[in-house]
């Protein structure tokens, strides 16, 4: 109370304060307006070519304009001519704020990285590995944090090392309560270093099906084919062995169907004819993998097997081809007056 006081008996007069109060003001102006303009400015003229810089440009946005309201603040309060002790305060305060501004648009351009990255490469025709950039980029960005935090303490004379040394006895009472933890981080470093799967990539474990969307340091997200997000520890999955479908050149479709026992051989002759040949005209599978046969004879019926290797392409659609498939064989025992055997469930597939 007595430093305002002081203040107000001689330091203080009506046309500081008014110029300090417009320096806020124009400050609050060129924050919501001058500043937001000219980054999206910029932004609308950068070329398609360079479109990957956009995010570079954006994430120094918000802490642009937190920085340039301090700044004008700080100015305010010198014009002011407010007492040291405040101005020295608000020196400090200003700092903190300039790194972590500076820390957080590093934060949020780690999170750009892999797009950064990714524009980059296509230009020098290098392929990103889609599992490590976003492990790489959730490391980098707990770096940024940890030098931000530690920038900040230091300059209010916190003693870093001391804390860090405190942090190292509280963490090994945290790391003995942590296993599960550790072990999860390790798994997702043996499944970037292994690679079996790209972020993309249809894959099959004992745990789960389905197309790995992402990586974090603790789990892998696998989305299923019925549009459920499935979250696998990291330590389970890299314990399991992991089929990766998008890595085969083909995979063999191979359906059963049980055929009446009463059914004649020359009927299923024809049949089997008619169903190479149909797997024959069609583009989604191996040419001379076709196969159409009668494997065995059981108490159900005719074991009658239609086979061929599915091309494991891009857009390739294994559920949607079986399927089909499924149907034109089933019409193709029909054109020719062939029962499916009664009291079971066919056709059946398997794979």
């Amino acid at each position: 109370m007595k430093l305002f006081d002081h203040w107000l008996q001689y330091s203080f007069d009506w046309q500081s304060l008014g110029l300090a109060l417009l320096i806020v003001v124009i400050s609050i102006i060129l924050v919501n307006g001058i500043v937001r303009g000219i980054f999206h400015q910029i932004e609308k003229r950068i070329p398609d070519r360079f479109a990957g810089w956009t995010d570079v440009l954006m994430a120094f946005e918000n802490p642009a304009r937190v920085i340039v309201l301090f700044t004008g603040l700080l100015i305010a309060l010198h014009t002011a001519h407010a007492p040291h002790l405040v101005t020295h305060f608000a020196h400090a305060i200003y700092r903190s704020v300039l790194m972590f501004s500076i820390g957080y648009g590093l934060y949020k351009l780690m999170g750009s990285l892999t797009v950064l990255l990714g524009h980059l490469g296509s230009r020098i025709n290098f392929e990103l590995d889609s599992i490590v950039m976003p492990f790489l980029t959730r490391s980098l960005q707990f770096v940024v944090m940890a030098l931000t935090v530690t920038m900040i303490l230091s300059d209010w004379g916190i003693n870093v090392n001391g804390v860090f040394a405190g942090l190292g006895l509280a963490g090994l009472a945290i790391s003995m309560a942590a296993q599960d933890p550790i072990k999860n981080l390790l798994g997702g470093i043996i499944i970037i270093t292994e690679k079996p799967f790209q972020i993309g990539d249809w894959i099959k474990s004992p745990s789960v099906e389905g197309i790995a969307e992402d990586i974090t340091f603790r789990s892998t997200l696998v989305r299923t084919f019925d549009g459920a997000l499935v979250i696998v520890p990291n330590a389970t999955l890299s314990n399991e062995p992991i089929t990766n479908w998008s890595r085969m050149a083909t995979r063999k479709l191979a359906l059963t169907f049980y055929l009446d026992i009463t059914t004649k051989t020359k009927d299923m002759m024809a049949a089997m004819t008619d169903v190479e040949a149909m797997l024959a005209e069609d583009d989604r599978f191996e040419t001379g993998s076709e196969k159409a046969y009668i494997n065995q004879v059981t108490t159900r019926g005719h074991e009658f097997m239609a086979t061929a290797q599915f091309k494991m392409v891009d857009d390739a659609d294994w559920a949607g081809t079986r399927a089909d498939i499924n149907m034109k064989v089933i019409r193709i025992l029909a054109e020719h007056d062939i029962q499916l055997s009664a009291g079971v469930d066919t056709p059946t597939t398997n794979f």
